[in-house]
């Protein structure tokens, strides 16, 4: 059997590993014309890196993770401290290690990539048009390439090429907040692995260390969908200058040309992901909002599932469809939850602030591990051991 996917980020690349281990033939293609992942750090929780274990690629993961420390919430722009939490007893409770670690999102595509043969991997390649031809998925790409297959996973994000010529084009909902992200060095006031979670009027920030001596920040704002300025590090450096130290030095400390802006957006979850043999995945099926730093490890995840489920089905249609049905609860309870905390951090009035402040944190102390631990806890399982060759399949 044969798989096209589309999109070489982490869920492409994923998937394609975990099609590989139950015996697909996999080709990849991608729009970029080389690998790449535009973007900064990201935070990968247990149950993103369970799942890499079960693709075989997690001890190579981990070999580029920093692993968190220590995780400290705090309020009032980052001045007022709310709970701070040591994971070695984290660790302890989910018996896994990490229970939280950075990367740069590069390095972990990069790893991934290179756990696959370079000849599957296709760049310059953009979806146009899919069609549906009984048992088989036709793709024609924008360069007037054409390429057909059993199987066809859309890898390729929240505008999702291959999810508009399956289910027709769609905006994604903006969530009211743009952000600002950035890498630089990491300053003594960090410790390794310290990561920090700030909330504000209006604004949340965050601080996390990475490999190399390095620091991942982000920051976002409540703004009209769209916004640019001219000089965006100059421009969140004004904003956010009266936020506790180190946040404003690490803004300074961060070439202006490498300060990234996206708004915060994602789709209200819904169905279906699958037309006869062709599926999303990742951000083109399930996109969500950073707040739980849940969107990589849940497309992680579904390069698992994906694979479980086609490994144990004779039939493909079946199991694109079994799936789904596995994923969607999952990925729905993470948005919902996500939105709705989301929206929260930016409340901006003043008595908004000042109850979802002290209502955090009173809730934080009460029970705050748990709340940290919450979708961390989630195990998607391995995959079948034994599995079938391509030739035996």
């Amino acid at each position: 059997m044969r798989a096209i996917v589309v999109g070489a980020g982490i869920g492409g690349l994923c998937c394609a590993l975990g099609l590989r281990r139950i015996g697909l033939e996999v080709i990849v293609y991608e729009r970029a014309p080389e690998l790449r992942e535009v973007g900064t750090g990201i935070m990968l929780w247990a149950n993103g890196m369970r799942a890499l274990d079960a693709l075989g690629v997690g001890d190579a993961i981990r070999n580029v993770t920093l692993p968190a420390v220590q995780v400290t919430l705090a309020a009032r722009n980052g001045y007022r401290e709310q709970m701070t939490a040591a994971t070695d007893s984290l660790e302890k409770q989910l018996s896994y290690t990490p229970v939280v670690g950075f990367l740069h999102r590069a390095e972990l595509v990069g790893t991934l990539a290179a756990h696959l043969p370079s000849a599957i991997l296709r760049f310059g390649y953009e979806c146009e048009t899919v069609q549906l031809r009984g048992p088989r998925v036709a793709i024609c790409f924008t360069n007037g390439h054409t390429d057909e297959a059993d199987l066809l996973i859309g890898a390729d994000g929240i505008r999702s090429a291959v999810r508009a010529a399956l289910f027709g084009p769609s905006e994604p909902r903006y969530a009211g907040y743009t952000c600002w992200r950035g890498v630089c060095p990491r300053p003594a006031s960090v410790g390794p692995g310290e990561l920090h979670l700030w909330t504000g009027w209006g604004a949340q920030v965050g601080i996390n260390p990475l490999t190399e001596d390095r620091v991942y920040w982000f920051a976002t704002k409540n703004a009209p969908a769209g916004g640019r300025f001219a000089d965006e590090r100059a421009a969140v450096l004004d904003l956010f200058r009266d936020w506790a130290s180190p946040l404003p030095e690490l803004i300074v400390s961060t070439p202006a040309n490498q300060v990234i802006r996206s708004d915060i957006v994602d789709r209200l979850p819904s169905r279906p992901w699958v037309k006869g043999r062709a599926v999303l995945v990742g951000d083109a099926a399930h996109p969500t909002t950073p707040n739980f730093g849940q969107g990589g490890g849940m497309a992680i995840e579904d390069a698992v599932v994906l694979a479980r489920c086609l490994s144990t089905s004779d039939d493909p249609e079946s199991a694109l469809i079994a799936f789904e049905a596995e994923r969607y609860p999952r990925t729905t309870a993470v948005t919902n939850e996500a939105w709705r905390f989301g929206q929260m951090l930016q409340w901006q009035g003043g008595l908004s602030v000042w109850f979802r402040d002290l209502l955090s944190g009173v809730l934080l102390r009460i029970n705050g591990t748990n709340n940290l631990l919450k979708h961390a806890r989630y195990n998607v399982g391995p995959l079948p051991t034994g599995l079938p060759t391509n030739s035996e399949r």
